[in-house]
């Protein structure tokens, strides 16, 4: 179970605090706003009833100029005058208004009528105090309402705007009842002002009503924090599911095959390690099964790749039936692997290949087509506590690829000697390496003998590698190693080069030279240019030139092979299809590209005039040859029977060791030692050769 870093706690947890402490606030802030616009609301009601009283009794008046004169006894007010006292000075009564006693207790009593308990304070323009109300109050009042900044800010407003104007001493910060004062500027007919009141009283609001205004202010909160919670959490929700979505896909990715959800090569390889080592403790037994799909490519290439996947999944799901109780990988590709640990035998592991192949049976239908399923397996088991995953692989897939070679569709055990064999092959490799370098490899030519007029038509270059020290290398041996390691496009380069410019120098002109291509030299999409260069090279004319392709080349990628034939074809270089017979499809591709030439694979010569169903068969393609204006070659003629029959047949041009064995060619006599009437007139002489 994964474990959460502690910064991510500490994180998580100051998300939380901050989540209550915003909830906390929220509510807070909604009580104080409701607070504030309750008391606002039953104060300018106070307010305006207040400013309609002073209106309508006009207290200030115009100052008669005269000279003020202590008064022995001033008239009492039940409202508080300043100007009242005996002591009248300019501190206490403005010079230029005053206000009269009798319009003065006229607005205080209206006042008190209407309101219980208030605070009353009358200024002149300048802002001097002129009476208070009650009486009583305190100098240390007034100044406290005078120094107020509120109502400051609020008294200069209202005189400038001629307007009434609140204020308050409502802070956010302050939780108390918000108390509101209102300055009511007096204004003149004229429109100028003469004074004004600071008026203040205390809120009228009963207990029910107060509670009220809370419940619904608390209520309110509530209903806005839950909904920006739900909000919150809602979008909070999306954004981890997406996360979580993500993250279990990164996941699954990282452990499995995202096309056939099979395990992965890291799962599969510490999967095996585990079992390895439970295997060096317990004694039991581990076994892996490398299985690679038989010619997958074709599959993409015929069907296309949305066929290919799914055709890997139908494997899968076969593998997966066949092998419930052990690990089924997919490692990449077309390669999948299964580990078997546990208390199995070598019958029983055997007994599950068996099974694996007898799923191959049934073809699968994909988009309405059948696909034959094929696959080839090598089993490897660990012997000893002390194989390693990686060498359990290896070995696995030592007995594999003799699987494939040794005609696919089966299974091998592993076994010691193949070891050898990958070792051979390695040596092989760096030698051929060496060897292209240090131009160890040479070209001998094998003659093709028309049989109408017994003369020589062509040779076809053959490769040769003598070893300095293991001789003579077959190229059944070292071609299939050069096209596994990517080396035949350097050895088919080199070949092409050399039987051109050989060609070149021969005496007759007429002579062509057949060079043979494998399909790894069509990959690069250069072998136009290539061919172009060889004979430009060499000065050999393109008529000249015969280039040999098998039918598995048009497989690989027959648009691609076809297209570049046709470039070639265009140069004047001749085509011809060689082992014709042996596939399954050769007929198809004579249809999509015309060739100049078959040649009938030596696998039938063998065999003529000694079996009728083959002579039927070199009959049929001889015929086809003449029917779609192709020449037709028979190579592996080795007896004179085999070349009169041919010729009685109707074949064009034999090549073997009866008319010629590969040999270098004489640029002087290029007919020397070739069975034709244009070769060795002393025929005693020829067979002196082939005798020795």
């Amino acid at each position: 179970m994964e474990t959460i870093p502690p910064h991510r706690k500490i994180l998580y947890a100051t998300m939380v605090v901050a989540v209550l402490g915003a909830i906390a606030i929220s509510f807070y802030a909604i009580d104080q706003a409701t607070l504030f616009h309750l008391f606002k609301s039953e104060a300018q009601k106070d307010f305006e009833a207040a400013e309609e009283i002073i209106a309508k009794y006009k207290p200030f008046e115009a100052p008669t100029i005269q000279k003020p004169q202590l008064q022995s006894n001033p008239s009492p007010l039940s409202f508080g005058l300043r100007g009242s006292s005996i002591a009248l000075t300019s501190e206490l009564v403005s010079p230029s208004w005053k206000l009269p006693p009798k319009r003065a207790i006229a607005v205080k009593q209206a006042l008190s009528e209407r309101f219980e308990n208030f605070e009353l304070l009358v200024l002149n323009v300048p802002g001097r105090p002129l009476a208070v109300h009650p009486r009583d109050m305190t100098t240390q009042r007034v100044d406290e309402i005078l120094s107020d900044p509120a109502a400051y800010d609020a008294w200069h407003s209202s005189f400038n705007s001629g307007e009434l104007q609140i204020y308050s001493n409502f802070e956010w910060l302050d939780w108390k009842i918000p108390r509101f004062g209102v300055i009511v500027p007096y204004v003149n007919e004229a429109g100028k002002p003469r004074g004004g009141f600071i008026f203040s009283v205390d809120p009228n609001l009963n207990t029910i009503v107060f509670l009220e205004v809370i419940a619904f202010g608390s209520a309110f909160a509530f209903l806005l924090v839950m909904v920006v919670a739900l909000v919150s959490i809602m979008f909070a929700w999306k954004g981890l599911h997406d996360r979580w979505k993500t993250s279990k896909t990164i996941r699954f990715l990282a452990h499995n095959d995202p096309l056939t959800h099979l395990p992965n090569r890291a799962v599969f390889s510490d999967e095996l390690n585990k079992a390895l080592r439970k295997a060096s403790i317990t004694a039991s037994n581990v076994y892996v099964i490398a299985i690679d799909i038989d010619k997958f490519k074709d599959v993409n290439d015929n069907h296309g790749h949305a066929a290919g996947d799914t055709f890997l999944q139908i494997i899968s799901d076969r593998l997966r039936l066949v092998f419930t109780d052990h690990l089924v990988s997919r490692l990449s590709g077309d390669e999948f692997a299964v580990m078997i640990e546990g208390d199995y035998t070598y019958h029983d592991v055997t007994v599950l290949a068996q099974r694996a192949l007898a799923t191959t049976n049934p073809n699968c239908t994909i988009d309405s087509k059948e696909i034959q399923i094929s696959f080839s397996m090598g089993i490897a088991q660990a012997t000893d506590a002390a194989w390693r995953s990686s060498r359990l692989l290896h070995c696995a897939d030592l007995a594999l690829y003799r699987s494939k070679n040794g005609g696919r569709s089966t299974y091998t055990w592993y076994e010691s000697s193949m070891d050898e064999e990958l070792e051979r092959r390695r040596e092989l490799e760096t030698e051929m390496i060496r060897a292209l370098k240090l131009d160890g490899f040479s070209v001998v030519y094998q003659a093709q003998v028309g049989l109408a007029d017994n003369k020589l038509k062509a040779f076809e270059a053959l490769l040769r590698w003598v070893h300095p020290e293991k001789g003579r290398i077959s190229p059944e041996v070292f071609i299939p190693i050069a096209e596994d390691t990517g080396l035949i496009e350097a050895l088919g380069e080199y070949v092409l080069k050399k039987a051109c410019t050989d060609a070149a120098a021969w005496a007759d002109p007429t002579l062509k030279v057949a060079v043979n291509f494998s399909p790894a030299q069509f990959k690069t999409g250069l072998i136009e240019q290539k061919i172009s260069e060889a004979l430009e090279e060499s000065g050999l004319a393109p008529e000249r030139l015969e280039i040999e392709i098998t039918e598995s080349l048009l497989i690989a990628d027959t648009k691609s092979v076809v297209k570049s034939l046709k470039k070639i074809s265009n140069m004047g270089v001749s085509i011809a299809m060689d082992d014709f017979g042996t596939g399954y499809s050769s007929l198809s591709y004579l249809s999509r590209f015309p060739f100049d030439k078959i040649k009938i694979d030596r696998t039938f010569i063998m065999n003529i005039g000694k079996d009728a169903h083959t002579d039927a068969i070199v009959a049929a393609i001889i015929g086809l040859g003449r029917s779609l204006d192709v020449l037709i070659t028979a190579e592996g003629v080795e007896e004179e029977i085999q070349a009169q029959i041919l010729r009685a047949g109707g074949c064009d041009i034999v090549q073997g060791y009866y008319f010629g064995k590969p040999a270098n060619v004489d640029p002087a006599n290029p007919h020397a030692n070739i069975r034709c009437i244009w070769g060795t007139d002393d025929a005693r002489l020829i067979e002196a050769a082939y005798a020795g």
